[in-house]
């Protein structure tokens, strides 16, 4: 089973070079057994006296050390002694619905979690096919999107990946979104074979774009925006089916369309591609000593506060 994308150092690095507060850090885990010496790599916020906190910043950025046969129990024990040490505050740790041995083993040590859905086009069967699992409408937009003269088209430039954050920002404001910096799609398309950025253009100008990049045997979307005055024009659909064909043609074994919470209308999209529904899982732990000072300290505060005379 191959490690995840997002558990390795060219992640974590482009991840912390981008954000100029330098507010977040490289955590190396380092990964005996199940195969050969390696790392399992997370980003860590610092935090007072030395602590930590462990975070997979999106839900579903899952990570995996990837492993050789079956994967063993001391494997795992040995990354637990470094996550759960006293330094750390808390962690969570998501992990990907097709690494079912690592999620069932991190069960077998004591860890509690949830479940969470992700949405996945299956690309086995080739373009032809995945094309004629979108359902009827998805299918009408994507021919609209070429007969109202939208092209796509793969680039690296810089000038194209600032136009996009334009729409990209605009429209993350207007819906609230967590929003990337532009210095990590900069960063991630440095990386030899990962990552792969689309625009769409019409008349003349960029109307449309996305990122997408390798997670293992899968492609995950970073991200997609339009610019809403060209919405007639479907240029997400016609990036999105850009990013597909690219992924059955890179033998990709899924197309991970990630984790919509409770937006319906996001599920419902995301469903038009012929998306099924899988789900992972999300393991959260926090240290009782923390937890413990942090409750005697809340007590504490009430207590004094009870006792402060009230000013007339």
């Amino acid at each position: 089973m191959n490690e995840t994308f997002f558990s390795t150092a060219d992640f974590v690095t482009a991840w912390t070079r981008s954000y100029a507060d330098n507010q977040y850090h490289s955590l190396a885990i380092p990964v005996k057994g199940s195969g050969p010496p390696r790392t399992m790599y997370a980003i860590k916020l610092p935090e007072r006296y030395g602590t930590r906190y462990v975070w997979p910043i999106r839900r579903d950025f899952c990570l995996s050390p990837g492993w050789e046969g079956q994967l063993e129990s001391s494997t795992l024990k040995h990354m637990l002694r470094e996550l759960m040490s006293l330094r750390t505050r808390s962690f969570v740790w998501n992990v990907r619905f097709d690494h079912e041995p690592l999620a069932v083993g991190l069960v077998s040590l004591g860890l509690t979690f949830e479940r969470e859905s992700t949405r996945v086009i299956y690309l086995h069967e080739g373009y032809e096919r995945v094309f004629g699992g979108y359902n009827a409408t998805m299918r009408k937009q994507v021919r609209k999107a070429q007969r109202r003269g939208v092209t796509v088209r793969q680039t690296i430039n810089p000038a194209d990946i600032r136009a996009y954050y334009q729409l990209y920002v605009r429209l993350g404001q207007q819906k609230n979104w967590t929003l990337y910096p532009v210095e990590l799609t900069l960063e991630l398309l440095k990386l030899s074979g990962i990552a792969r950025f689309f625009v769409a253009e019409c008349e003349g100008r960029i109307i449309g774009g996305g990122l997408f990049v390798r997670d293992g045997c899968s492609i995950y979307g970073f991200h997609v925006a339009l610019d809403h005055e060209y919405s007639h024009c479907f240029p997400v659909c016609a990036v999105l089916d850009n990013a597909i064909r690219w992924s059955c043609d890179s033998g990709a074994a899924f197309f991970n369309l990630g984790f919509s919470g409770e937006n319906v209308s996001l599920e419902r999209f995301k469903a038009s591609w012929g998306a099924h529904q899988e789900n992972n899982w999300r393991f959260e732990w926090t240290n009782p000593f923390w937890a413990r000072g942090s409750a005697l300290k809340s007590t504490l505060k009430r207590n004094l506060n009870a006792f402060r005379p009230k000013q007339i």
